[in-house]
C-alpha cells in the first residue's frame, strides 16, 4: 500500500477474503484479533496471512474485564470500531470485520475510510460520520463489492456481517449489495434522516461512574479501588433540540444519578424535554416539557428549572404545567442551590443573581464580576465559578465564597466549565476533554493533577459543556459530533465545502470570495484558520490558543479577538505572514471583532456598559481600529449581531426590545429610525453582496430557518418580500 497506495481490485477482493478466512477460524476458537490492519497482514508468496494476535493475547491473559474496566480502548484508530472507541467491554467477531472492512477500503482509495490530524479526530469521525462512496473516488469498483464493505462499515455490529465468512462471501457473489443500501453523497444529502442515523449523530448519551475516575487514580498508586468502575450508553434516537436551543444546556441528571434529562425533538420535529431511566430501554416525553431547553434540577429531585419562549418556567419532573418564573433566570448558566434558591450568571459577566422560594432576587454583582457560575457546594456558602471575561468560552477555575466574594484559585485553566462530585474536581476543557483530579475541601486544593477520564464532550460556542453530575458520583455527558462546514443553495441543497470536520464556527468569505476564514478548537487550543475554496487546503492563521470571531478587512487581512494579553482584544493578521499580529485594541469592554466600514477607518462592535448599567450593546472603533469604543446603539435592551450594508449606509442588528429577538434595521450613522425586518423572531443577519437583500436565521423551534428579505433603500428602507 506504501508504494502502489491502490491495489488492482481482483488483488484487493482476493487478499480481504483471505484475510477473513484467517479471522473466520480465530473467532470459530474464541479468538478475537482486536488490531487488524494493513501492518499486521503479511505476504508469503501471494498469500496473506493475519499476524500479531498481541492484543488478543494480552486481553486472554489478564482478562478482558480488566483490560478494559478502565475505560480502555485498544486498537488502532483508523480501523477501531465504533464498539472499540467507545472502550466497551465486550467485543466480538463483527469488531475485526469492521476492521478488515476499512483495511479493504483502503486496498480501494489509498486511504482509511476515516482519516484526521489527531486519533481524537479520527474516533470522532468513527463515530458519527458515513464512509464515502467507493464507486465516487474508484469508478471499477463493483457494486457487490462496495455493499459489502460498507455493509462491514455499519456502525452497528448487529447491522454488519454476521460472521467474517459472510463478509469473504458477499465480496464475490453480491448479496451485501441487496443488504445495504447504495449511499452515494447526494443520497445521503437529499433524504431526509433515518432514526438510525439521528442516533449516531444527535447521539451516544454516555453515563460515566465516578468509580471510573476513582479507578485509573488508584490503581496508577498500586492500590484497588473500593469499587467496580461502569460505563453505559444510551443511544436516545432523539437527543439534541434545535433552532434557537443550539446554544442551550441539553442535558441534566437527578440526584440520586437514575434518571437523566435531556431536549430533544418529538416527532413532529419541536423541542421538547425527555427523561429517560438508566435502566430503561427507552425514553418518554415529560408533559409540559414542549418547547423547553436547558433543564435544570433541583437538589431535592423534585423540580426542573428551563429556559423556553418569553422566558423561564419551572416544571414538577413528573410532568404538569410549566409555571413561569419571574424575574426570569437565565437557566443555561444556573444552578440550584441545597436550601432551594436558584442562583445564575447575567449576561456579560455582570455578576450573579439569587433568586429564592417566594420569586424574590438578590444581586451579587460586585463581588461576582467577571465570572461564570458553575455549582454551589453543600454547603451552600460557596461556589465553583469559572473567570470568563465577555467573548471568551474558557478561563481559570477559582472557588468563591459567596458571602465575601473572597476567591481560591483551584484550576489555573483554561476549563470551559467545572464540577465537583464524590470528591473530585470534573474539568471540561476547551477541545471537550474531560479531566478528574482529587480535591480536599478542608485544604481547598487538589494534591495531584487531574488524569484525563473521557475525551470529546460536547461544548456550544459559549462554553457550554453538555456534562451534568448526580450526588452518587454518576457523570453523564453528551459526546461532540464534529460539523461539516456545508453550503446551501436557495433550494436547500447542501454540499460540503470540505471533508474536514471540526467544531467550526463563525465562517466568513474573503473580499474576493475565494477564501473562507472560521476558527474552530483543537488539542493546540482555538484558533483561526483559512480554508482556500481553490484548493480545498485549510491553513492555520493565528498561533495564539484562543483566536476567533475572524472577520475580513477590505485588503486581504484578518482582524480577530482573543484574551492572550489578559484583556479582550483585536488583533489584525495577513494569512500565511510569517509577520506577527498587529494589536488594536484591548479592552474591558470589547465583545466582538466588528464589521469594517468601507472606508476602513472604523469597526463596528459589540460592547458591554457602553452606556452605565447597559448590556451588549452596538459601538463604534474609530481611529483605524485602535478606539476607543464609542455607543452606536446602548438602551436597557440587549442589541447585538451588528452587520453593515456593503455600502456602509445601514446597519442590521438584533435586539431583544420587543421580549424577542428580532431582526432591525437602522442607519448607521446613528441618524433615524428603526425598521423591523423579522416577524417571529431573527438571529444572525447577513448582508448580500448587493445590498438588497437580508438574510437571517429564523428562531422557530424544531428547525432552523433561514429567511431572505428583499428590501429597497430607496426613499428610506422598507422589506418587500420575506422568503
Amino acid at each position: 500500500l506504501n508504494r502502489e497506495k491502490q491495489l488492482p481490485v481482483d488483488d484487493a477482493v482476493r487478499i480481504a477474503r483471505e484475510v477473513a478466512s484467517a479471522l473466520d477460524y480465530a473467532h470459530r476458537h474464541k479468538v478475537v484479533h482486536r488490531d487488524i490492519k494493513p501492518e499486521n497482514i503479511l505476504l508469503h508468496d501471494g498469500q496473506a496471512l493475519v499476524a500479531d494476535f498481541g492484543i488478543a493475547l494480552a486481553v486472554s491473559t489478564a482478562g478482558a474485564t480488566r483490560m478494559t474496566e478502565t475505560g480502555m480502548s485498544l486498537g488502532t484508530p483508523h480501523y477501531m470500531s465504533p464498539e472499540q472507541a467507545m472502550g466497551e467491554r465486550e467485543i466480538g467477531p463483527p469488531s475485526d470485520v469492521y476492521a478488515l472492512g476499512c483495511v479493504t477500503y483502503e486496498m480501494l482509495v489509498g486511504e482509511p475510510p476515516f482519516t484526521g490530524p489527531t486519533a481524537q479526530a479520527i474516533l470522532a469521525k468513527v463515530m458519527t460520520a458515513e464512509p464515502p462512496s467507493l464507486i465516487a473516488q474508484r469508478r471499477s469498483v463493483p457494486p457487490e463489492v462496495e455493499g459489502a464493505v460498507l455493509t462491514a462499515l455499519e456502525k452497528l455490529p448487529a447491522d454488519r456481517f454476521a460472521s467474517a465468512a459472510e463478509f469473504a462471501h458477499a465480496l464475490s457473489d453480491g448479496t451485501a449489495s441487496r443488504r445495504a443500501p447504495s449511499r452515494t453523497v447526494e443520497g445521503r444529502a437529499a433524504e431526509p434522516p433515518s432514526r438510525r442515523a439521528v442516533w449516531l449523530t444527535r447521539l451516544l448519551l454516555g453515563a460515566l461512574g465516578v468509580a471510573l475516575f476513582s479507578a485509573g487514580y488508584l490503581i496508577s498508586r498500586g492500590r484497588a479501588p473500593a469499587r467496580q468502575p461502569s460505563r453505559l450508553a444510551i443511544l436516545a434516537p432523539n437527543v439534541g433540540g434545535s433552532g434557537g436551543t443550539g446554544l442551550a444546556r441539553q442535558l441534566a441528571i437527578t440526584p440520586d444519578g437514575e434518571t437523566v434529562v435531556f431536549v430533544g425533538l418529538t416527532p413532529n420535529g419541536t423541542n421538547a424535554l425527555f427523561s429517560q431511566r438508566l435502566d430503561a430501554q427507552d425514553p418518554a416525553a415529560i408533559p409540559g416539557g414542549q418547547a423547553l431547553a436547558s433543564p435544570q434540577i433541583s437538589r431535592d429531585g423534585r423540580w426542573i428549572m428551563a429556559s423556553g419562549t418569553g422566558g423561564s418556567y419551572r416544571l414538577p419532573l413528573e410532568g404538569g404545567t410549566p409555571s413561569p418564573v419571574n424575574p426570569a433566570p437565565i437557566v443555561t448558566f444556573g444552578t440550584w442551590s441545597p436550601d432551594g434558591s436558584f442562583w445564575f450568571t447575567r449576561p456579560a459577566t455582570t455578576g450573579f443573581d439569587r433568586l429564592g422560594h417566594d420569586s424574590t432576587a438578590s444581586a451579587f454583582r460586585e463581588r461576582t464580576a467577571g465570572f461564570r457560575l458553575q455549582q454551589i457546594l453543600d454547603d451552600g456558602r460557596t461556589a465553583l465559578a469559572v473567570r470568563s471575561p465577555t467573548g471568551t468560552n474558557a478561563g481559570a477555575g477559582v472557588l468563591i465564597d459567596l458571602r465575601t466574594g473572597q476567591e481560591t484559585p483551584l484550576v489555573e485553566g483554561p476549563v470551559a466549565e467545572l464540577r465537583y462530585v464524590a470528591g473530585y474536581l470534573l474539568s471540561v476543557l476547551p477541545d471537550g476533554s474531560l479531566t478528574a483530579a482529587l480535591f480536599e475541601r478542608g485544604s481547598r486544593r487538589t494534591p495531584a493533577p487531574g488524569i484525563p477520564v473521557a475525551t470529546g464532550v460536547a461544548l456550544t460556542g459559549t462554553g457550554v459543556a453538555q456534562l451534568a453530575v448526580a450526588d452518587n458520583g454518576t457523570v453523564a455527558y453528551i459526546p461532540e459530533a464534529p460539523r461539516s462546514l456545508v453550503f446551501v443553495d436557495r433550494g436547500g441543497a447542501v454540499r460540503n465545502v470540505t471533508d474536514e470536520r471540526h467544531n467550526f464556527h463563525a465562517p466568513k468569505f474573503s473580499p474576493d470570495g475565494r477564501r473562507l476564514s472560521t476558527d474552530f478548537t483543537s488539542a493546540d487550543g482555538r484558533d483561526v484558520w483559512v480554508l482556500s475554496l481553490d484548493q480545498g487546503t485549510l491553513s492555520r492563521a493565528t498561533f495564539d490558543r484562543d483566536g476567533h470571531d475572524a472577520t475580513w478587512t477590505a485588503d486581504g487581512h484578518l482582524t480577530y479577538t482573543s484574551f492572550k494579553s489578559g484583556t479582550f482584544g483585536i488583533y489584525r493578521t495577513r494569512p500565511g505572514s510569517a509577520a506577527p499580529p498587529e494589536s488594536l485594541l484591548a479592552s474591558t469592554q470589547l465583545a466582538y471583532t466588528g464589521a469594517w466600514f468601507p472606508d476602513g477607518h472604523r469597526l463596528i462592535t459589540t460592547g458591554t456598559d457602553l452606556r452605565p448599567g447597559s448590556g451588549p450593546d452596538i459601538g463604534v472603533i474609530g481611529n483605524a481600529g485602535r478606539g476607543p469604543i464609542e455607543p452606536l446603539l446602548a438602551s436597557p435592551f440587549q442589541e447585538q449581531y451588528p452587520a453593515l450594508s456593503p455600502d456602509g449606509r445601514w446597519l442590521a442588528f438584533v435586539s431583544d426590545q420587543s421580549g424577542e429577538q428580532q431582526v432591525y434595521v437602522q442607519p448607521a450613522n446613528g441618524e433615524g429610525d428603526q425598521v423591523q425586518i423579522s416577524r417571529d423572531g431573527g438571529n444572525e443577519p447577513v448582508w448580500a453582496p448587493d445590498g438588497r437583500e437580508l438574510v437571517y436565521r429564523g428562531t422557530g423551534e424544531g428547525q432552523i430557518d433561514l429567511i431572505a428579505a428583499t428590501v429597497r433603500t430607496t426613499a428610506g428602507f422598507t422589506v418587500t418580500e420575506r422568503r
